[in-house]
Formats: C-alpha cells, structure tokens, sequence
C-alpha cells in the first residue's frame, strides 16, 4: 500500500511538473537567423537605428558580441542547422545547401526528397537530411504537438531547417517564379500566404520597385561625400531573368518577410493558446548586394541594415501587440561568416592569383591516369572537396587511401593552394589542428580531399556551368546573437560564445529538453 501511495505521489508530482513547466513558458518564440550579421556594423550605425529595432536587442535584451561558430559555415543553411541544433554539421548532416550524389556523380540539393512534391514549385524537399531533433522538434514534444511552428526564409533549406521535422510550415520564395514555395511534407500551411501567390505575386510588383538609399543626402559612416551625391538605384525588371536572385538578396525581401510574419500573428494568433507555446522562425539576409560594385558596397550595406532595423521595430510592435512583450522570446543570430567583396588584387598590386578547378581536376586525372593506367579517377568538385571515383578505384583493385593520399601530394603543389587533406587525416582525432574542418564536414557524404586555398586567390569553379567564383579571405569579424525576453535580463557579453550554445540556452528558457545532439551547455547569463 506505502508502495502504491508513493508511486502515485510521484507521479502526480511529475504530472505537476510538467504543468508548472507549460506554465513558466513564454507563449510564443520567435527565432531569427540573420545571414552575414556584424558586430562591427551594428557598432557604427547605432545612432542611426531606431529605438524599437537592433537598439532594443542591444539596450533590452542580452547582447552576445561574438558568437563563434568554430566550423565555418559553408552557407546559411548549415550555419542555421548549427544554431537550431546545437549541433556541427559531422553530427546533424547539414554541411550546406547541396551534397554529392554518387548516383549521378553531380551535385543535387541536401532536402531533395521525390517523395513529397512541391507546393506552388517543380522542388521536391522534406527534412529527411536532418539526422537530429531541433529547437522546433523539441518544443513540439514538450507541448504534445500543441505548438503551432510556421517558418519564412529565402531558401527552401533554411526555411526547412527552421520548420523542422515537426513544423506545421515551411515557405521560401521560388528562384524561377518569385512565388512563395513549400512542401507537402508540411501539411498546416497558412492560407494567407498562398492567397499572395494568387492575389499578389512578385511579379505583379516587378518594374515598380526601386532601392534607392534610405537617407538621402545624409551621412553614412564610411561612405564618402561623393558616393552620397552620387547614390544610387536598383531596378527590378521582369525582363531580367534573374531579378527573382536579385530580389532575394535586398531589403525588399526583408520587408516582404517581416509583413507576412505580422499577418501571421493577427490571423493564425499566434501565442493565444493558453496551454501551449508557439513558434515562429524567420530567415532575413544582409549578404552584399551582387550589382553593386566589386570593389566596395558599404553604402548598399549600411543602407540595408537601417531597412532590416525599421522591419524588425515593426516586427516587435507587432509581438507587443498581438503576443505582449512579457509572452515572447526573442533569439536572433548571424550565420557567421561574410562574403568579401571580390579585389582586383592587380589594380591594387596585391598578391593573389586565381586558381581554375577544372584545370586542376584535369591535371589531377592525367597524373593518375598516368601512375595507374586510363580513366576518369576524378568524378566531382564542391566548395574545396574532391570527389574521387569509387568505382574505378574498386575495378583497378587500387588502395583509395593510398590514392587520395597521392591525390593530396599533388594538388599541394599547385599555385593557390595552401594545403591538403585526406579525409582519414580530417578524420583523425589525433590531428588537433584540423578540428575545425572537421566539424564542418560530414565523414557519410564528404569528398575525399579537402583544398585549403592561399588568402587573395580567386576560385573559379569552371567545371559547370555557369562558373562560380569565390575570393579566398581569412579575415575575422565579431558575428553577434541576442537573447530578449523575461528569463534574459540585460547584459553584454564580451566573451566568445559557441554558437552551439544557443540550442541549449533556448531549450533551458523553454523548459523543454535540448535538441538530442546538443553536447553543449546553456550558457551562464544569471
């Protein structure tokens, strides 16, 4: 009887728990994923921010100077799986916005999924890639699937990743057709945002939209007085077959964004369920302007962040409003990394050069075919991995790590090229050194190379079409997060913090469990 008592006893207990748990829970989160943030950036235009947006993140809430995160992010989407998971790209899988399919020896998208189809979209996406629980997931099993979870973001990986397995929707903006895009893995969407498609598609604005600088004929720090009589002005022409691209990385994507969150909050009412918590993700971009200019764009950029600063002051009227600020939390980050403008290092007389990646795999393959006999020994190429063929290797009966190996010794020698590595040296705890490109890759789907490039060269990755070039930096910048709402009281944090730190810190506000490959601990702000 004393037995049955305290089992009952405990349980209640537990059951009591849980409820205390739902009910120190904010009702709504919102996360926020800022490509290419900086710290340095917000420093400068502080004073011209309005008191509502980035000032009230760095005057309200605490302020994490310079989240760190230790792999470099090859893009915002695996730099978003990072900080939803808590986890490195080795551990959640997601090591950018393609993977190497061995299928048809070519790249593919990483949530490519023919067994869903795509919604207002030829795409066929799920989050079959993402091998571990997120943010999202785990606040779903904490609430018994009673958390409504919508996302929005440009891509279709980011927006997926922000969803996660559990989200009710996922939209991103179709590259071909400028429409808002999902997949019929989600099967909650807003009928708001498909109405837009219909009523007011993109298109329908194209030819009437222009950016042109926010404050005309005023001062931007480090802008000269030239460049400011000058200004400047983009156009988006539906004749332009890549004005949807264009579209996707300025202001007016933020804007679109920001109003279709708030839309979301007056009619899906979002945080109203008095027993649950919801949560809504966004994904905005301050990557560089592409037209303008490759020597400098900070005007462009400065002006972009004072757009992106009045969109989140009406983002965070809109929380006040409908939610009240004392329900919300609030994480937004950097995806840590920065596109550097591409130098004419020649103008300039600065050292550099440009290295050709079809040139390489050719020369590559002459001197294995050479040492081994005809072939085609290498099959692809993706940011800085080669991809050696398998199955030519199995058929000569050859040692793959004694050919990677080689490999390796041979392309180091190259122009551009600072070093090499095997996969078994990435691999390979014993080599501190490599740590950092060791979490960034994922040892199921990697290549069996790795190229690091000399700082200042170009990359041009002319073995597809079109080519692609990326200038080779090493430059370091402070990315920053921010954390707002009634578990963080105000604070600036000059340390480093892991960015895979945040999954833990959020899940401990939520009162829910950390996303199930998160190692890290929350982080101490008391």
């Amino acid at each position: 009887m004393k037995r049955l008592l305290t089992t009952v006893m405990v349980g209640l207990a537990g059951i009591q728990g849980i409820s205390l748990a739902a009910e120190s829970r904010p009702k709504l989160v919102v996360g926020i994923v800022v490509d290419q943030l900086r710290t340095d950036y917000l420093e400068n235009l502080r004073e011209m921010f309005s008191s509502g947006g980035f000032k009230r993140l760095m005057e309200s809430g605490v302020f994490l100077k310079d989240v760190d995160f230790n792999a470099v992010p090859g893009d915002a989407i695996s730099a978003s799986a990072i900080i939803q998971t808590g986890a490195y790209p080795r551990q959640n899988g997601i090591t950018g916005s393609n993977v190497y399919d061995p299928a048809t020896k070519s790249l593919r998208p990483i949530f490519k999924d023919d067994t869903f189809i795509g919604n207002f979209t030829s795409e066929t996406y799920s989050p079959a890639a993402l091998r571990v629980t997120t943010l999202s997931d785990e606040l779903s099993v904490a609430t018994n699937g009673s958390a409504r979870i919508h996302s929005l973001s440009p891509e279709a990986g980011q927006a997926i990743i922000l969803a996660g397995h559990t989200g009710n929707s996922a939209f991103w903006v179709n590259d071909e057709s400028g429409r808002w895009s999902s997949t019929t893995y989600y099967s909650n969407p807003p009928a708001s945002i498909q109405d837009k498609n219909y009523k007011s598609p993109l298109i329908s604005r194209l030819d009437t939209m222009k950016w042109m600088p926010l404050r005309k004929d005023e001062p931007y720090p480090f802008v000269s007085s030239r460049e400011i009589k000058d200004g400047f002005k983009y156009t988006f022409s539906r004749s332009d077959r890549d004005v949807f691209s264009l579209y996707k990385l300025s202001p007016y994507l933020n804007n679109d964004i920001t109003r279709i969150a708030e839309e979301y909050l007056a009619e899906l009412n979002l945080g109203k369920n008095p027993e649950s918590t919801d949560m809504l993700n966004l994904a905005y971009t301050l990557a560089p302007y592409p037209l303008a200019g490759s020597d400098n764009y900070t005007y462009e950029l400065q002006d972009a962040y004072l757009r992106l600063d009045r969109d989140l002051e009406s983002l965070f009227n809109a929380l006040d409003k409908y939610v009240g600020k004392d329900n919300v939390l609030v994480y937004l980050v950097s995806t840590g990394y920065f596109t550097e403008p591409g130098l004419d290092n020649s103008a300039y007389r600065l050292p550099g050069g440009s290295f050709s990646v079809k040139r390489a795999l050719s020369l590559l393959n002459a001197y294995l075919a050479a040492k081994y006999g005809n072939g085609a020994y290498v099959d692809q190429y993706a940011d800085g991995q080669i991809f050696l063929s398998r199955n030519l290797i199995e058929e000569k009966q050859l040692d793959l790590n004694r050919v990677a190996e080689e490999s390796r010794d041979f392309l180091v020698r190259m122009s551009g090229v600072a070093d090499a590595f095997t996969m078994s040296e990435l691999m390979s705890p014993a080599i501190p050194e490599l740590e950092t490109y060791r979490l960034a890759i994922d040892p199921k789907t990697s290549g069996d190379i790795l190229l690091v490039f000399n700082p200042g060269w170009k990359v041009t990755d002319d073995s597809r079409f079109p080519a692609i070039e990326k200038e080779n930096k090493s430059s370091a910048y402070l990315f920053p997060g921010f954390l707002m709402g009634s578990d963080f009281k105000h604070r600036v944090v000059e340390e480093t913090v892991e960015a895979v730190e945040i999954a833990p810190t959020i899940a401990g506000a939520l009162r829910i469990r950390s996303p199930n490959s998160a190692n890290a601990k929350p982080l101490k702000l008391k």
